[in-house]
């Protein structure tokens, strides 16, 4: 008939409770063997309690080890991102600077532009006025002659007179409003500036306390 499992174990059990009385009954009758007995499970039971420290131990010098090294890199990262970001702010800052050192030449250079236009053309718009009026005062000059000496009736020279007047009268209207409106609207026109625009503030500084004049 087989024997169960459950039963076997019962019976090694037994068997080794019974093995494990006999010895220790041969133990008491043998002090000698006794004291060895317990000097060898002493000395057993302070090695596996040496190992066991000994293992916990490497066990947490590794994770400490470990974890510093994992610190290490951490801080070592955020040091590299930090000069990354510092060179990519350094490009930013240089690259700034040249394309507003361009911007400011291109300005400084147009402003230059403008105001080389304003002075040549209002020397031209000036020697045209001038010219026209030179030649509506010879024109005149001439009617006003060949009245006095009777070719021409008053009618006629007044006749003629007018429309030139008219004309002279047009191209100076023309000319003024044309520099006032395209030319004059720049802050470095000096009168447009000290006129509509207003003058430059100054800073208002408070006054100096409690300061004496060093003595000579």
């Amino acid at each position: 008939m087989p024997v169960s499992i459950d039963t076997h174990i019962s019976n090694v059990k037994l068997q080794n409770e019974i093995e494990l009385a006999a010895a220790v009954n041969n133990l008491k009758t043998n002090p000698q063997e006794l004291s060895q007995f317990l000097q060898n499970q002493q000395s057993n039971v302070y090695s596996k309690i040496l190992k066991q420290k000994d293992n916990t131990f490497q066990k947490v010098y590794g994770d400490m080890d470990r974890s510093t090294k994992v610190h290490k890199s951490v801080l070592m990262y955020n040091k590299r991102t930090k000069d990354l970001v510092n060179i990519q702010d350094e490009i930013y800052r240089t690259r700034k600077e040249k394309v507003d050192a361009v911007l400011q030449d291109k300005q400084t250079a147009g402003r230059k532009s403008e105001m080389n236009e304003w002075t040549v053309n209002n020397k031209r718009d000036t020697l045209f006025v001038m010219s026209s009026l030179f030649i509506t005062l010879s024109v005149l000059l001439l009617l006003a002659g060949l009245w006095r000496m009777g070719m021409i009736g008053s009618s006629l020279a007044i006749g003629l007179a007018l429309p030139l007047l008219l004309i002279f009268s047009l191209i100076v209207t023309n000319r003024a409003q044309y520099t006032d409106v395209l030319r004059n609207k720049n802050y470095w026109n000096k009168q447009i500036f000290e006129g509509k625009y207003g003058k430059i503030p100054l800073p208002n500084c408070p006054a100096l306390t409690g300061i004496t004049p060093a003595s000579t």
